[in-house]
């Protein structure tokens, strides 16, 4: 049973999460959508070695953790991940501005991603605003 300061809690980060994806002009991903993506994500996990996130209620950047093990309905739902990410604890799909698949994962070693092949991977799905640039592939997920 959940605790009436628990409940409080969660509907204050509700509203904090609306008020921020109140000042774009679109929401371009939908929960299913999102599924879909993950799902694709992790079924092709072997070939994405990075993935970070900004959340639209500050300017911090995490790590999205997925593998394939990652599970629907244990790891990931209907509206976002359970932990699986380097800032901790639930993580709802909407509060996702962007995420980021950067070029270099180790610059000490030189290792780096197949940007193409994960904009390959990611148009296979569906339509996604996609931009590039020199430190990586960003997916849009608010417009401003």
């Amino acid at each position: 049973m959940r605790t009436k300061k628990a409940k409080r809690y969660d509907e204050q980060i509700d509203r904090e999460i609306e008020k921020a994806i109140s000042r774009f002009s679109q929401h371009l991903m939908s929960n299913s959508k999102w599924v879909r993506l993950v799902n694709y994500l992790v079924e092709n996990a072997d070939q994405i070695k990075k993935i970070e996130f900004k959340k639209v209620q500050n300017d911090q950047i995490g790590e999205l953790y997925l593998s394939n093990d990652t599970t629907f309905g244990f790891d990931y739902w209907q509206n976002g991940f359970e932990g699986n990410n380097s800032l901790g604890g639930w993580l709802t799909f909407k509060e996702i501005q962007y995420l980021i698949f950067p070029n270099i994962i180790d610059e000490d070693n030189n290792i780096k991603q197949d940007l193409e092949q994960i904009a390959e991977l990611i148009n296979s799905i569906g339509q996604f605003y996609l931009e590039k640039n020199e430190y990586g592939l960003k997916l849009i997920c608010y417009q401003e």
